[in-house]
């Protein structure tokens, strides 16, 4: 336990007063750990829970918490930084501070140092400075002679971890002194502070290397707090521990790359290293700590208290080009750091059987991780190996071993040496060449590394964290040899961001002696930039590649060279820490007088806001129409300065700054000024926009981040109705001429689901009422139809309009909609025919008898056909047992075939629900299209369906006449299987049904959101991705404390109250929850599954990354979803009360636009590792929590409804969609109808709000999200031109992607050579433009097809991704009605001069009316030569 006591003049006395109160004197004495007594008051002592308990409520003692485990978070960077590298140069901030050598930087990590490492060479050091009072300790092989001019201070503690382990720490396998065991420490402290060491010999650097640390001549004090156990273990009793030796013997900086995790199991400055680093940069010490290494999840960032600099960590402009040869002497490229002798030609195998290594003998293997937990490099050796190469989307390298190759790939390089192994008659082969490094502006672009922790802080979500990034990833450092290896340098992993940062800090602490930690921060951060030194902007490295944001970044990458002159700097002293502890109402003023040395006694009556922080960011988590915030900026630079504001707003709010111009002078060098930001044009709950604000004088440019979210639903202060009331009253009294009046004037008080009122108003009275901050939307009261069920109400599609689509098709009544899925369940009100006509006349199809199945009984007008295929699956698996439950016939065991049915085609069906939610009148997309089912999934272990049966249910639907086919089961994402084996792939099925004029629509998978996990990739399919609508499931949260939270679930239970607590680990918790409500933070909803089961409690609230719910959410028992940040402020109220309590209401269901729409994070993402120049998804359609068709066999629990979600519910509302066009444009083919839909498609939700994507971590979307956009069934009718193909279109596709002669002769069943050389598959006709590897230029060649206005023009609109040109010939097309076909050309350049991620744009067509929109997406890969 650590513990504060209030004053420290009575310390001792205090201190063993306090533990006399649970111990004897004797007792007391031996339960001590340690006495922390020079930058603060407290003690770290042994205590039993209930002796915790006792002293914890001694009125002398402040803060009382339990020890924790902490974790450690773990050549060209100084170059890439544009610092010079070279001691003789004469400008920079390297030599006008000489290089560090009066500043002191202390280190507080792990393995401590070693000392016999060149980095630590002391040649030509001056004196030790005065100021310094510290020692090295001696101890297990650690001498004070070791010491030098350059390592000044060694110390180590151990005693708390101790206490807290079972056994002692095992002296064989550590030192048990400040030597280094494993190398972190070495590695940290000569990357901030190493000493030039000449010639540097490693693999790959060029000879006469020159290494060093950013402070090459600053002085090094080691403080050891953390041990080689169970991984690498610090305690937070012995981190204090350091802290505290460390202010007193007068470290000037200190880097501490230790932390907690991000998951949050106390109060912010109760934990971790919070509380010593406020003491120590009380005394002027700046604290640089990491981000934490949980990235790249939203809210995983750790080390969040606004006194600590929290950096994360980047990559360099260095890459490892590896080429390997494939027999067929094709080359590609990979990334490795392999420098032995070239390896010839070796066979290549490919395995998903990630266990059975002893298969990879001999050979070079290939593993996919997307597959599963691929083998350790080590391993692959040992077991024979001769070389490895890993698919994956990481950022880092395995630690390979010596001259072995392990070479890194991404899914769309190693998809072509995929294809060679299943495409070769020969065993396949490849050669090895060792890699080489390149560095500069054609390496790599640089990006935020995948493992570094994004923000927003979960505990206090106003300050932005991290503050400022800088490169950690792969740096060049120090290692310690060993009998196996004996290198004396590696590339670290991640960790090494934070001393590159703090070596930054002790130069400029060198330079301005006088500036305050939080001044050096400002600098730091208000100089940084959002590209790397290049001009190339920053992305951040994820699930998915993304444009880098604060939130990755903080203020952006570290510019060490104009951080020496900021211009202007954000400052703050203790006073403005005492403003943030006591703009947080559970901080006592007790408490935040002892935190902060006794500066107050008491807090302000009213306490400011925690937006006015004088932080060098605005961070704005939960802006309500519009908010204020106050800033001061100090005058750091030339006195007499003038600065305008420059403002770039998020997108959709507005930003006003007073005053707009700061004046500068001898008598003033303090301004403050107010930013006032309003939510625009936003009406919903959306995420985080962001933006900056900009002070320039012309030379200096200070730029601090805005980020700004809306939220509209969420926390009442109340939820007594009448106190609710009363606070309605009051607002209205502001717009009345007396209380009676604004009280006759109340029509509703809304108190239950949010805070609200419906009132008579004159106009003025409302536009009065509407200028109020804390009123959030004033609307005129009008009429409303029937609620619907939403999801086509959503898109546009309303049956209550007299115009439009679904009028002008008639619904779909003519059309047959067909479904190969798991069967059908004919009894659902969904099927029924009530109103219907004839069946179309071109229906061929019927159907067929089995188990519980009569078609004179089951099939009508509106499912017409029903047929099972079963051959193929007892043909495939001999032996296999489908369940009894199953039906051998097409009624379903498995709801999915009804479900999805339902969907896409369901009848009018009244007073639908799912036992509550989501209420109203269910329809199909296409309400009177006839239905047939293809039941080819059976009930096996695991799921079965046969490639066969898919095939034959191809066969029969084509010759029954279905008009479009929806297909919602597909294949796995990579590792694949390409079109080589035609008879047995699913997709020769769907080419053959395109090919007659039937549209296929499939899913994108359910394993997003990682890059290349979309399915269904083929050309030919309409590919759909999945997003959430405007609809959201909820209950009230209503704690002791009377503050009610709306979270997302979907509970269809009675309400309940119940005591509410906090479970750490609800996977290994043992205690008995029965009848209570317990709150637990989880990552994903994998982490999610089974919970409330496992607890056994009344129910659980769940804290991740995003609050929104999953099917998994779904049952009896409620189980809640909340984000991170709402978790904590949970988790605050249950560490503040005696006696936390809940009150949880039944579940709700809220429709309107109450949240963003987002692509969903479960739905397949591009681009496609098969084909990467044909984007994929095509579209998104709402497919999160609909409501649909259920089997209902008169069980217990079941409902005539379910609600669910995944790509293939989104499936069938795009073929719904489908069978309306085709209905009005029966002369369309499949490629016409999927390019209106792609080119009308939103890139916002349908009422113009941005959507956003969920991932790791959110994002705004891009094309390889949601394709051309959200569907847009209305304009797609109408859609001007279109990208049409036909089979010579797919033929040429064929032939561009490699595939032989015979292979697409016996697929398209016409004779085909391809040319020679091969066409290139950029110019397929597809609607949409990718280019994967744009080296220099390129032109592509589309061809579009009137179906408007026979007379038309049209006018091409460019907005070109970022760092490429875009020429257009001709830039206008003339149609008449001679000429309905027109061929353009696009020439695509980059101005990028290394390698880069994705970049998006888009190209319009345009006839003043329609809109003709294809996505662009162009990636950068330069020459390697």
């Amino acid at each position: 336990m650590s513990g504060f006591i209030e004053d420290s003049r009575v310390y001792n006395f205090s201190l063993h007063f306090d533990l006399n109160n649970v111990y004897s004197e004797e007792a007391a004495n031996k339960s001590m750990v340690y006495s922390y007594h020079h930058g603060f008051s407290g003690f770290a002592a042994k205590l039993s829970p209930a002796d915790a308990k006792k002293l914890k409520d001694h009125p002398e003692v402040i803060i009382l918490i339990e020890n924790r485990k902490l974790v450690m978070q773990t050549t060209r960077t100084w170059d890439y930084l544009g610092l010079f590298s070279s001691p003789a140069s004469s400008k920079g901030l390297l030599n006008e501070t000489n290089m560090g050598s009066g500043a002191i930087i202390g280190v507080i990590d792990s393995a401590g140092i070693r000392s016999e490492s060149a980095v630590y060479n002391d040649n030509g050091y001056e004196p030790i400075p005065k100021h310094w009072k510290g020692e090295c300790v001696s101890a297990d092989k650690f001498s004070p002679s070791e010491c030098n001019k350059k390592i000044i201070g060694a110390k180590y503690y151990m005693d708390g971890l101790n206490a807290d382990l079972k056994t002692s720490i095992n002296s064989s396998v550590e030192h048990l002194s400040p030597r280094d065991h494993n190398g972190h420490g070495t590695q940290v402290s000569s990357t901030v502070a190493g000493s030039f060491v000449s010639n540097v010999t490693f693999p790959g650097l060029p000879s006469g290397s020159t290494m060093r640390g950013g402070a090459p001549k600053a002085r090094i004090a080691m403080y050891k707090a953390c041990w080689d156990v169970e991984g690498g273990l610090c305690s937070v009793a012995d981190v204090w521990k350091a802290f505290d030796e460390a202010i007193h013997d007068g470290v000037d900086v200190l880097s501490v790359s230790i932390g907690g995790a991000a998951k949050i199991k106390s109060l912010d400055v109760e934990i971790d290293i919070a509380i010593p680093a406020l003491h120590a940069v009380n005394r002027g010490i700046p604290v640089v700590s990491p981000a934490g290494n949980g990235g790249p999840r939203s809210s995983s960032v750790i080390n969040v208290s606004p006194w600590i600099l929290t950096v994360a960590a980047t990559t360099l402009d260095r890459s490892f080009p590896t080429v390997v040869t494939l027999e067929n002497n094709k080359t590609l490229r990979g990334e490795s750091m392999y420098t032995g002798p070239e390896i010839g030609f070796t066979e290549l195998m490919f395995s998903t059987d990630h266990e059975n290594i002893t298969i990879a003998k001999g050979k070079v293997a290939m593993y996919f991780e997307a597959a599963g937990k691929v083998p350790m490099p080590d391993i692959v050796q040992e077991n024979g190996a001769i070389g490895v190469i890993y698919v994956t989307n990481m950022d880092d390298f395995l630690d390979c071993p010596v001259n072995f190759p392990c070479i890194y790939m991404d899914f769309d390089t190693a998809s072509d040496i995929y294809f060679y192994m299943e495409t070769t008659t020969s065993t396949p082969k490849i050669k090895i060449s060792p890699s080489k490094m390149v560095i500069g502006e054609r390496s790599v672009a640089s990006k935020v590394g995948i493992t570094s922790a994004r923000g927003p802080s979960s505990i206090s979500p106003a300050i932005l964290k991290p503050d400022i990034a800088a490169p950690g990833v792969s740096l060049l450092t120090p290692r310690i040899p060993t009998d196996e290896d004996t290198r004396e340098f590696a590339y670290s992993g991640t960790s090494m961001a934070t001393p590159v940062i703090a070596g930054i800090v002790a130069l400029l602490k060198i330079k301005h002696p006088t500036w305050s930690p939080a001044a050096i921060k400002s600098a730091l951060a208000t100089t940084a930039t959002r590209t790397d030194p290049h001009g190339e902007t920053l992305t951040a490295g994820g699930s998915a590649r993304k444009l880098a944001t604060a939130f990755d970044y903080g203020g952006g990458l570290v510019n060490m060279e104009k951080a020496t002159d900021p211009g202007l700097v954000y400052d703050m002293d203790i006073n403005g820490y005492v403003h943030y502890l006591c703009s947080e109402a559970l901080y006592t003023d007790k408490r935040v007088s002892a935190l902060t040395g006794n500066v107050i006694k008491n807090c302000p009556s009213s306490s400011s806001s925690i937006l006015d922080l004088n932080v060098p960011s605005i961070t704005i988590p939960n802006l309500k129409g519009n908010v204020t915030v106050t800033r001061t900026v100090t005058n750091v630079g030339n006195v007499d300065s003038v600065y305008k504001a420059v403002v770039e707003a998020p997108l959709g709010f507005t930003v006003k700054v007073s005053p707009e111009k700061l004046v500068f002078n001898n008598g003033t060098n303090k301004a403050e000024f107010t930013v006032s930001v309003s939510s625009g044009t936003h009406r919903v709950n959306t995420d985080f926009y962001f933006g900056s604000l900009t002070w320039s004088d012309g030379l200096h440019n200070v730029t601090i981040p805005i980020a700004a979210r809306t939220l509209y639903l969420g926390e009442r202060q109340h939820d007594v109705p009448e106190l609710v009331s009363e606070s309605h009253n009051r607002m209205l009294e502001s717009v009345f001429e007396s209380p009676e009046a604004a009280r006759e004037s109340i029509i509703y008080n809304y108190h239950h689901g949010f805070s609200g009122f419906a009132a008579r108003l004159t106009e003025s009275q409302a536009k009065k009422l509407s200028e109020r901050p804390d009123v959030f939307s004033v609307a005129s009261n009008r009429k409303l139809a029937l609620q619907t069920t939403r999801t086509y109400d959503y898109l546009g599609l309303s049956p209550i309009l007299p115009k439009g689509l679904l009028h002008e098709s008639d619904m779909g009544s003519e059309l047959v909609i067909g479904f190969l899925d798991s069967g059908i369940w004919p009894e659902s009100r969904a099927y029924n025919d009530e109103g219907l006509g004839p069946i179309p006349k071109h229906w061929k199809g019927g159907c067929v008898a089995g188990t519980r199945f009569d078609p004179a009984k089951h099939c009508n007008k509106k499912l017409v056909g029903a047929k099972y295929f079963l051959d193929g699956l007892n043909e495939k698996n001999p032996g296999a047992i489908i369940s009894e439950k199953d039906f051998m016939s097409p009624r379903c065991h498995s709801s999915h075939g009804t479900i999805v049915s339902s969907i896409a085609a369901s009848s009018f069906v009244p007073n639908a629900s799912y036992k509550g939610l989501a209420p109203g009148l269910m329809r199909g997309a296409a309400p009177k299209a006839r239905i047939a089912m293809y039941k080819i999934g059976w009930a096996t272990d695991p799921y079965g369906a046969a490639m066969v049966d898919f095939v034959k249910a191809f066969d029969e639907a084509i010759k029954d006449g279905v008009d479009v086919l929806s297909v919602s089961i597909g294949g796995n994402a990579p590792p694949f299987r390409p079109l080589n084996a035609i008879e047995q792939d699913l997709n020769i099925g769907s080419f053959h049904a395109v090919i007659k004029g039937i549209p296929v629509i499939a899913g994108a998978a359910n394993s997003g959101p990682e890059a290349y996990s979309i399915d269904n990739t083929a050309p030919w399919l309409f590919t759909v991705g999945a997003t959430s609508l405007d609809r959201t499931y909820y209950v009230d949260l209503t704690f002791g404390n009377n503050i009610t939270i709306m979270a997302q679930s979907l509970y269809t239970g009675a309400g309940l109250f119940a005591e509410l607590v906090y479970v750490e680990d609800w996977e290994n918790d043992t205690s008995d929850l029965t009848g209570k409500v317990a709150l637990t933070f989880a990552k994903d909803d994998q982490d999610v599954t089974g919970v409330d089961g496992k607890l056994g409690c009344e129910a659980v609230i769940i804290a991740r990354s995003s609050d929104y719910v999953t099917d998994v959410f779904v049952g009896t028992t409620p189980s809640i979803a909340v984000d991170y940040e709402v978790g904590t402020k949970i988790l605050q109220y249950i560490r503040s009360s005696s006696s936390s309590t809940v009150r949880i209401s039944v579940g709700k269901t809220f429709v309107g636009r109450p949240k963003s729409t987002t692509v969903a994070g479960f739905s397949g993402r591009g681009p496609s590792a098969q084909s990467p120049a044909i984007l994929k998804p095509d579209i998104v359609a709402p497919g999160v929590l609909l409501l649909a068709a259920e089997i209902n066999d008169n069980k217990p629990f079941q409902s005539d409804f379910s609600i669910t979600q995944g790509t293939s519910v989104a499936t069938p509302v795009v073929a719904g969609i489908v069978v309306l066009l085709k209905a009005l444009h029966p002369d369309w083919s499949p490629a016409a109808l999927k390019s209106a839909i792609m080119t009308t498609a939103w890139k916002t939700d349908p009422f113009g709000e941005p959507m956003f994507a969920e991932g790791l971590p959110r994002k705004l979307p891009d094309p390889f999200d949601y394709g051309a956009g959200l569907v847009n069934a209305e304009r797609a009718k109408d859609p001007g031109l279109v990208y049409d193909m036909n089979l010579d279109d797919y033929i040429f596709y064929f032939c561009a992607s490699g595939y032989n002669d015979t292979s697409i002769t016996v697929l398209t069943g016409k004779p085909t050579k391809c040319s020679s050389p091969l066409p290139s598959v950029l110019d397929v006709n597809y609607p949409a433009i990718t280019i994967p590897n744009l080296n220099g230029e390129v032109t592509v060649t589309r061809t579009v097809t009137n179906v408007g206005p026979v007379d038309s023009v049209y006018t091409a609109v460019v907005e070109a991704p970022e760092g490429v040109e875009i020429a257009v010939e001709p830039e206008t097309l003339v149609f008449n009605s001679s000429t309905k076909k027109l061929v353009f050309k696009v020439r695509v350049s980059t101005t990028h001069k290394c390698d880069t991620g994705y970049f998006f744009g888009s190209f319009t067509w345009t006839d003043g009316t329609r809109n003709v929109v294809i996505p662009l997406s162009v990636r950068t890969r330069v020459s390697m030569a």
